[in-house]
């Protein structure tokens, strides 16, 4: 495979560089680079230690210059903005929302929910709390959902050898867990909405 090969020749640096900008721009969930990263790890190209943390360091990259780049954009929040809202423009909105509710407590769980990972990070960034702060808080979170993922990934390429079986059993079991969490949203406001009737 293209990024086996890849790993092979340059080792870990570019495993990292691979993390951190399939952190971004990989059209997978990030989950799966995590499961990628504990799979590679079983192989005789990567030792399992250095790539736990190899992994690690790509995901503070990525949280790090998420808290920057909001950081940079408070600054410039003055200017006029010409351009029609982006993706990153919603998510930076639902990231302020979950901050204005949660305060620093939404770096503590945005990493375990797809699109708040990057919202999150952002919109500290653009509510200038320190970074240290947001460090301390959101990298501690990430280090926990990182080894969830590293191991389960680690545990199935220890079992399974076959890269798209592998990729197979890791898409269905988000599915899985994506359907769970959107029916729990689905009751949720269902109650939430009968109550309102009730009153």
């Amino acid at each position: 495979m293209f990024l086996f090969d890849i790993i092979r020749q340059h080792g870990y640096i570019s495993l990292f560089l691979i993390m951190a900008v399939g952190l971004f721009f990989f059209p997978v969930p990030n989950e799966v680079l995590l499961m990628t990263g504990g799979l590679l790890a079983t192989t005789y190209y990567l030792e399992p230690l250095p790539t736990f943390f190899i992994l690690y360091a790509s995901v503070i990259c990525h949280g790090t210059i998420l808290y920057v780049s909001g950081h940079v954009v408070s600054k410039r929040a003055h200017l006029p903005v010409k351009r029609k809202k982006s993706i990153w423009h919603e998510r930076a909105e639902r990231g302020k929302e979950l901050l204005e509710k949660y305060g620093l407590k939404a770096a503590s769980f945005s990493y375990f929910f797809p699109f708040i990972r990057h919202a999150v990070p952002f919109s500290i960034g653009l509510s200038n709390i320190p970074y240290r702060l947001f460090a301390l808080v959101g990298f501690s979170s990430a280090f926990v959902w990182l080894t969830f993922y590293f191991l389960v990934g680690f545990y199935y390429g220890r079992t399974i050898t076959d890269w798209s079986s592998f990729v197979e059993h890791m898409i269905y079991a988000l599915a899985i867990v994506g359907c769970l969490v959107l029916l729990y949203h689905f009751i949720k406001k269902r109650r939430q909405r009968n109550r309102g009737y009730d009153h």
